[in-house]
Parts: C-alpha cells; structure tokens; sequence
C-alpha cells in the first residue's frame, strides 16, 4: 500500500509539474498583453482626453467653406471617440456680426450643415445651438438640426427667407425635413419664418398650424383656443423670451457660457473652446519663468503681440513664478482677456504658479498642469488688506470674462477667504465660491454650501491633482508635448525671437540705463541753468528725462502722476530762478515734485507694506543718491571742468576775478563814461545838436560840438560832461 501510494504522488507530482509548464507561460504572454493593452489605453487618453463638451463658434454669414469646415470638425472630434465613451456635448455657437446682421447665408451651405447635424455619423454627438444674436436668413437650419436650442436673452430667430426673392418647393421641403427630424420646433413654425405667404396659428395652446389649416379645423369645431402667430406678408420672427416663455418651446435661455454650463450640468472648466477641431493652428511658445516684474511683463506681452500680429492664432504660455509685482500681473491678465476670441491661450504648469502668478493661469483659455506641481499658494507677494479688497473686486469683474469662477483664485492670494464647497442637489454638479459669489449666482437658491476648503490663515494651495480633480484646471500634462499632441501641433515649439525693436525697448527698460540717463539729464539741466540760453545742455537734459520716463514707462512704473509730477516740479524750479528768485517756497517745492516724481517712476507703489514692496526700496534710495550724485558732479563740472575744456568753455562766462568787480561796481554805483574819450563811433540819430551814438559796445547820448551830424556818420568822443559825451565828425 506504502508503496502503491508513493507511486501515485509521484505522478500527481509529475503532471502537475508539466501543468505549471504548459500554463505559465500563458499567463505571462497573456498578464503581458494586459498591460501592454492598459499602457496603450493610458497612451491614448494622454494624446486624446475624453471630452465633456465642445464650444464650436460657426461664423455668420454662412458661405464659402464655412459648411465645409464645421463638417471636417465635426468628424475630427466624432474619430476620436471610441465606443465606451459617452456622447460630449457640442455647443454650435452662432452670434451675429458687430452691427447685429446675421444675413447673408447661402441656402445650399447652411443646408449642408443641417444635413450632416442629422446625419447618422453625427448621432454619436449631443448637439446645442447656443444663439448670442439675432440669427436670420438660411443661418436658421443650423439651430432647427440641433437636439436642443438655448439663447441669450437679446437673440432672436426668424426671418429665414430674407435674402430670397421667392421661396422654392425646394426650400420649404428642406426646412420640413430638417425641422420634421428634430421636432425641437414644429416644422409649420419653421415655415412661417420662411414663407412670408403663410399664415401662422396657435390652435388649442400647443399645436401650430397654417391658415389653410386653422380655417379647415374651426369648421371641423376642433378649435378650442387660438392665436394668429404670423400674419400673411410678414415672416416669423421670435424673440428669446417669446419662445421660451410663451410657447415654451425651447429649453433655456442663457445670458452667457457659466449658465449655459450649469443649463447643461456640465462642469464649465469642461466646455473646451473649439479644441482644435476645426482651426489651422500657428502656435508660438513663451516662457515667463521667475519673479513677475513689468519688464518680464512688457517684454512677453509685445512678443506675443507682435506674433498675433503675424498670425499666431495659439499661445502656450510656460509659467514657472513664485509671483510678483501686482500690478505687473494684473497687466498680464488685461493683456490675455484682451486677446481676440480666434487666440487661444494655454498655460502650462509644470512645477509651480504661486500667490499672484496664478492669476496669470486664471486669464487662460485652458489650464494645463502637472499631477505634482503647485498652484497659488505662499509666493513672492503677500497682498495688504486693503490690496485683498481690491483684489477681490478686481476678480469678480474679470471672472466673466475669463469663464471661471473667481473664489478660489481670491483665496490662493488672500488668507482671509473663505471658500466652501457647494452642490446643487440632485445633481453631480459641484462649485468651489465664496458666500458672496454664491449669493451672486443667478440660480443661488438651487446651491446648497457644503464644508469649506480653505485654511485659516493660509492661502490656499492645490497640487496638480486637486487642481484638475476640483475642475480649477482642464488638462493633465507635464510637458509641452503633451499640450501639443492635444491639438496635433508639433512636438516642441519654438520661442519667437525678438526683432530689433524688441530689443531696443529691452535695453531701454533696464534699470541701469535709466540711472544713467537720469545721472547726465540733472548734470546737463544744472549747466543748462548755469548758462541759460545757449540750449546745448537744455536739450540733452530733455533727451536724457524724456529716455528715463521712457524707459520706466515701458517697465510699467510710470504714468501720468508721475509726469505730471516731474514736468511740474521743472516747472516751479524754473519759476523761482527766472520769475521769483530768493523767495525759495517754489524752488523747494518743485524740488520735492521732481524728487517725488523720479522716485515713483522707479516703483509702483508710494510707501512699502510688504516684503516684495520692501525688496524694491533699495532701488527707490539708490535714485535719491544718483540724483544728488548728479548735482555734485554738475557742480564739480562747471566749475573746474568746463572752463578748461576747448570749445566748451566759450558756453559759459568765467567768474570776474576782484578787480573786475571793484570796476563793476564803480561803474554801477554812479554814470562814469570818461573810458570812452578818444573813442569812435557811429551817430544813431541826426545829431542836431543831440542825439545818440554806439561808441564801442555802448549806446550814449552825445551831443554835437557845434557842427551837424548826419545819421551814420563815425564820430569821435572829445570830452565827457557828466552822463553825455560831446563829439565832432570824424572827417
């Protein structure tokens, strides 16, 4: 038995062994196609990130290749879903031109981008005519394709046949067709915004018919209620409130892209503008990396504007900033909000965008971040109290524009707010405010506040994570390539370089060139008062402040105050030596406005309250000392050097030495004109016998010493009596 039993566990042991060899390495090629499949699955997400929802603007008037490229967009996104995905939400945006006509619109091209909107390909689509205007002409069909229509509160629709003379059975088929599919508005509705022929009833609340109609069922007693809509002549033409209130017949009614979103129960970071589906990108590239001052500001913002310029319809924007200047950034965001709508601007975050540099991030169109780098958060500038107020303001006003929520952007700079976690109940839907942007929503009875957020005493701070996890950012991404493979750009993208006026105004805006300028402008001004008149020293003191206020222009640290400042104290110091000299009230007084005016040129705030501000008052007395280094040396100059010095010295007169001065006062003291006997000279006047004559470099009173003497002639002095001269003709 012991050895029947040893015989069986030795086969068992066998083929269990050659189990393990046939199966193991299945299980390995198959663990390996898993993962191989899992990276592959990742790969793709990170070329192409599931899409929520698509904000596609089609321009109005529709012609030429506009139906043709809406299509290609369309197809591009509809290629890049996958079966599991879910149907994104495409936002076909439609807004009027600048002067409110939407006219113009080809029948055949509009009707194209109907058909494809009800196509089969298209299914895989949520359509949303989103009308910012009055929508006419042909333009029409493009909200009757869509699954659901929303418009703004000054939008109109209608008036589909004014561009055409007569209407053909081909057109009033196209419209019943279109409008017949999506019944989102009746298709008799949809004629009588075509057909100015047609009568347009409401019979029994809810049911359109045409005249022919109505009269057919008021003699069947079918009408229980009724209201002529359109009379015949006229086309239909429906405002926003009309058809949602009235005949509440489309969905909602949005006055801008944060409702539309809530509307659509959408995260509004998810709503993607465009995203690349249709648009021939030109990208540039900039890098703003470090502390945000206004040269780094200025110089970024002509390079992007000179590249706009050029064509650049893309913007990546790598920001690596611990903060800055305030104002420096403030003037980022104006300049990124201030863009045209066909710029798109993308930030990249790879390590971090601390206390105001976020605000930077904020201005964007989409925020890209890496999972591990920061955003706000402890930085470079610590706002004042009054500066949070501000702050706080100034970013309830931009965040429309921006299309994002201002709160948590406020609390990664300020300390002091507050920011809960709010959702709407019943939904998934979830925002980050404070309890004043909460109160100001428009459906702020519809939130409900949840925990807050924030710490006290300490700004706010996400990771990458938190920030794409809370829907404060848009894209995962950790290098410039990963932004590019999202818009098919090529992997790295080259920094424009700066052309020659560029670089001029970079030399111009740095510190040291502005000392130095305004070093020789108080030098030149000094010899200019020395030697009034002789213009050479005025007109480089003027060169030399007009550089200096230049320079700190284009740095962004002055503007009209201090002008205003510097061109009043020039003007009170030159009162007080040519006007008012000894009274001094003038002369100190326009001093301290220049002094004033030169410092605050040199910064952007009056007296420091932070430590950024702080950092920058070594600058502001560093431009005390070279302006009283500069009247030291103006002095020094005039009186030892200039008068030594070839042609120079001819601009200005040597001091008289005491024997000189002793003359002078004699002279001034009491009319002496005994030098000029023996002297000749001409006779001004007739001399008959008295008159005037220039003898040397003096005019005198003479008189003839009998004879005439004719205008003109050269006289000679003879004796001196008193404060006359007695002459006689030289000839």
């Amino acid at each position: 038995m012991l050895k029947a039993r040893g015989t069986w566990i030795w086969w068992a042991e066998a083929f269990l062994l050659l189990a393990l060899v046939i199966v193991s390495p299945s299980a390995v090629l198959s663990q390996q196609d898993e993962l191989a499949a899992e990276k592959k699955d990742q790969a793709n997400q990170g070329a192409a990130p599931k899409l929520k929802g698509v904000r596609l603007k089609i321009p109005l008037p529709i012609s030429g290749t506009v139906d043709t490229d809406v299509k290609k967009s369309l197809q591009k996104l509809v290629s890049r879903l996958t079966d599991k995905d879910e149907r994104p939400v495409v936002i076909l945006e439609l807004e009027a031109d600048p002067d409110g006509q939407s006219r113009g619109s080809e029948f055949e091209r509009s009707l194209a981008i109907a058909r494809f909107l009800t196509s089969k390909e298209a299914t895989r689509l949520k359509t949303v005519a989103y009308l910012k205007g009055p929508i006419e002409g042909h333009a029409v069909l493009v909200p009757l394709a869509c699954e659901q229509i929303v418009m703004h509160p000054d939008a109109e629709l209608g008036n589909a046949g004014i561009d055409e003379a007569a209407i053909s059975n081909t057109m009033r088929h196209a419209y019943e067709e279109i409008a017949g599919f999506r019944n989102v508005l009746p298709s008799q509705l949809a004629l009588g915004m075509l057909d100015p022929s047609l009568e347009l009833y409401r019979v029994n609340d809810r049911r359109f018919v045409s005249g022919e109609e109505y009269t057919q069922l008021k003699d069947d007693g079918q009408v229980a209620t009724s209201e002529k809509l359109v009379p015949r002549g006229k086309m239909a033409l429906f405002t926003a409130n009309q058809l949602r209130q009235d005949l509440q017949l489309i969905s909602h009614v949005s006055e801008n892209y944060r409702q539309l979103a809530d509307l659509l129960e959408i995260p509004e970071n998810q709503i993607t503008q465009d995203l690349g589906l249709n648009r021939d990108w030109k990208a540039a590239r900039f890098v703003m990396d470090g502390e945000i001052s206004n040269r780094m500001v200025q110089r970024t913002s002509l390079s992007m504007q000179d590249s706009v310029t050029r064509g650049v319809n893309f913007v990546l924007i790598e920001l690596k900033s611990r903060g800055g200047d305030p104002v420096a950034c403030e003037n980022m965001v104006n300049f990124l909000l201030g863009l045209p709508d066909t710029v798109h601007t993308v930030v990249l975050i790879t390590e971090e965008a601390s206390s105001n540099a976020s605000l930077i991030a904020m201005a964007c169109d989409e925020i890209a971040i890496a999972p591990n780098s920061r955003l706000g958060g402890e930085g470079t500038y610590r706002y004042t109290e009054q500066g949070r107020a501000d702050l706080e303001n100034y970013l309830s006003k931009i965040s429309v524009e921006a299309s994002r929520s201002w709160s948590v952007w406020g609390a990664m700079n300020d300390p002091d707010l507050k920011v809960f976690r709010y959702q709407r109940p019943g939904t998934t839907l979830t925002k980050y405010l404070s309890e004043r942007e909460a109160a100001e929503l428009p459906d702020a009875d519809q939130w409900k506040q949840g925990p807050e957020i924030t710490q006290p005493d300490v700004p706010l701070q996400l990771t990458g994570t938190q920030a794409l996890d809370w829907g404060v950012a848009d894209a995962d991404a950790s290098s410039v390539s990963d932004v590019t493979r999202r818009y098919g750009l090529p992997d790295e993208l080259e920094i424009p370089k700066q052309n020659w006026a560029h670089q001029f105004i970079e030399i111009l805006a740095r510190p040291g060139l502005a000392m130095f300028c305004l070093f020789i402008g108080v030098i030149a001004l000094i010899s200019e008062f020395k030697a009034p008149g002789v213009g050479i020293p005025g007109f480089v003191a003027v060169m030399c402040f007009g550089l200096f206020f230049w320079s700190r222009f284009l740095n962004g640290t002055a503007g009209w105050l201090e002008a205003m400042l510097i061109i009043g104290g020039l003007f009170f110091i030159l009162l007080e030596l040519l006007v008012l000299p000894g009274f001094g009230i003038f002369g100190l007084g326009g001093g301290a406005m220049f002094i004033a005016g030169i410092v605050l040129a040199m910064q952007t705030f009056i007296w420091p309250t932070t430590d950024y501000e702080l950092d920058q008052v070594p600058y502001s007395l560093g431009t005390i000392l070279v302006l009283f280094a500069g009247m030291i040396a103006a002095a020094f100059f005039a009186k030892h050097v200039l008068p030594k010095t070839p042609f120079l010295n001819q601009t200005m007169l040597d001091a008289p030495d005491d024997e000189a001065m002793e003359e002078i006062r004699r002279r001034e003291t009491i009319v002496d004109l005994s030098h000029l006997v023996g002297n000749t000279g001409l006779a001004l006047t007739p001399l008959r016998p008295s008159g005037k004559a220039k003898i040397g470099h003096e005019i005198v009173s003479v008189t003839s010493d009998g004879d005439m003497i004719e205008q003109g002639e050269k006289v000679v002095v003879v004796q001196v009596r008193g404060n006359y001269a007695i002459v006689r003709s030289e000839s």
